[in-house]
């Protein structure tokens, strides 16, 4: 009886009204209406500058490396989705709505029945007024569902409604907090920047490498775990993350240990004044070490400064001059006897000087004497015979060769352009390295050497000697 006369139709209105008007918001209290919580989620959303660019451009290598979307995205369309949809209410659907309107039929029969039960006690059992009064209770009922119970429950679906915007508004935020945000401050602080698919990359690397490395793992299935493995490399090196860190050659432990990341900025700042810092201590022991030549007379290596050196032979001359006996220091430096007397050594060394000097001397030119002295012999013999005798062929003039004016200035040329220098260089040598003190006695040789102008003037220069400024260089066949 209660079922035939409760009146759906109000309750039918009513959720046509919710399906007819779904912006129309219910009273929310302190919640916000869909519009409100549009605005809160998209103001979670970062804009452009708050996105470095090491991770903008880890983000658009990201997108040319993998085509599926990060979580933040996901979130972000989800979000999108949920606020662009208009909130409406469907009462047949709502479980816990149609268990309200159950319980109110309920109620409703259990007072029409009581109601029936009072009016049979005063003999109005099944009168017009019982009906009367059946369908009093019934249409309080049904306005009761109408203004009440629906309202109710549309406004707690609303509420989800609005909740569900509302948690994946905050579920973007920490997303783009764990993603983004923590990642960019990890950055400042050791100035690699690791973006979260690189991150993800690495660890599901360092998770095949676990498996590959189990005991009792077949070939096949390592194989398949290294194709997987090849994959993520390839991914890691499209962010700019070397892989090589995460090859085959390295174990778990050895990927794990890696400290990956694209340098940033801020980073490479740091680089650069720690290679500033380095080479300015580089400058300041160098510094340092000139300076504590200059105090200790020794060099880094070991060795002794130039000042040192002089320094050590000064004393060394200043012991002889007091004792009057050549240090062994001196002694092996100048190669004299251990133990000799000041005054004798350097009488000694000069005299063996001059001595040596004195005998190069004259045997060179005692050779030189004899050379020239044969050539004008045999010059003589060939003017006073007419003949040439043996021994001009050197000079160009064969045994038997007639004389004439020309032919014996030709000989003599000949006999002073024939030599070069090379043909006295030991003897040369050896004056210039005996005379070390004395440039004067070794120029005098080579001026009275018999080959050309040209000839002394190598040998001079080959000496190291320096030419005279006011005498003309002399030019080859002169």
């Amino acid at each position: 009886m209660a079922q035939s006369m409760f009146n759906l139709d109000t309750i039918r209105k009513a959720k046509q009204s919710y399906k007819a008007n779904p912006t129309t918001t219910p009273s929310t209290g302190s919640r916000v209406n869909p519009v409100q919580a549009m605005s809160q989620a998209t103001s979670l959303v970062p804009t452009k500058t708050m996105t470095p660019t090491t991770a903008a451009s880890a983000a658009q290598k990201m997108v040319a490396a993998t085509t599926t979307p990060s979580r933040t995205e996901q979130t972000l369309g989800n979000i999108s989705s949920a606020v662009n949809t208009p909130f409406t209410y469907d009462a047949e659907s709502d479980p816990a709505y149609q268990a309200a309107v159950k319980a109110a039929q309920q109620n409703l029969a259990v007072n029409q029945k009581n109601t029936n039960a009072q009016l049979r006690a005063t003999g109005q059992g099944k009168s017009s007024y019982s009906e009367t009064v059946a369908n009093q209770l019934a249409n309080q009922t049904t306005e009761n569902i109408a203004n009440n119970i629906l309202p109710q429950y549309a406004q707690q679906a609303y509420g989800r409604y609005q909740d569900n915007i509302a948690n994946q508004g905050n579920l973007y935020g920490l997303q783009y907090q764990q993603d983004v945000t923590t990642p960019q401050n990890e950055a400042q602080l050791t100035g690699n920047y690791l973006p979260p698919e690189a991150k993800t990359a690495i660890n599901n690397l360092l998770g095949l490498k676990t498996q590959a490395e189990t005991k009792g793992i077949t070939a096949g299935e390592r194989s398949v775990l290294s194709t997987e493995a090849d994959k993520l490399r390839s991914q890691l090196k499209s962010l700019g993350i070397d892989p090589s860190f995460y090859g085959a050659d390295k174990t778990a432990a050895q990927a794990s240990s890696n400290n990956p990341g694209i340098r940033t900025l801020a980073g490479q700042s740091q680089d650069l004044s720690a290679q500033a810092q380095a080479l300015a201590k580089q400058e300041q022991e160098y510094n340092q070490g000139i300076t504590n030549a200059q105090l200790t007379g020794t060099m880094p290596d070991g060795s002794k400064t130039t000042a040192e050196q002089q320094r050590q032979l000064t004393n060394l001359w200043t012991v002889a001059e007091q004792t009057g006996s050549i240090p062994d220091g001196l002694a092996t430096m100048y190669g004299l006897p251990k133990g000799t007397e000041t005054l004798a050594a350097k009488q000694f060394a000069q005299q063996l000087a001059i001595s040596q000097q004195n005998a190069d001397s004259s045997s060179m030119s005692a050779s030189n004497s004899a050379n020239n002295a044969n050539f004008s012999k045999l010059m003589d013999i060939w003017q006073a015979t007419g003949k040439a005798p043996s021994g001009l062929e050197e000079y160009g003039v064969n045994q038997g060769t007639a004389y004439t004016t020309s032919a014996a200035k030709t000989a003599t040329t000949k006999a002073e352009t024939t030599k070069t220098y090379e043909d006295y260089q030991s003897n040369i040598k050896k004056v210039v390295d005996a005379n070390p003190k004395n440039p004067s006695v070794a120029q005098d040789y080579i001026k009275s050497l018999p080959v050309s102008t040209y000839e002394k003037y190598r040998a001079w220069i080959a000496s190291g000697y320096e030419w005279p400024d006011d005498v003309e260089i002399p030019t080859a066949g002169e």
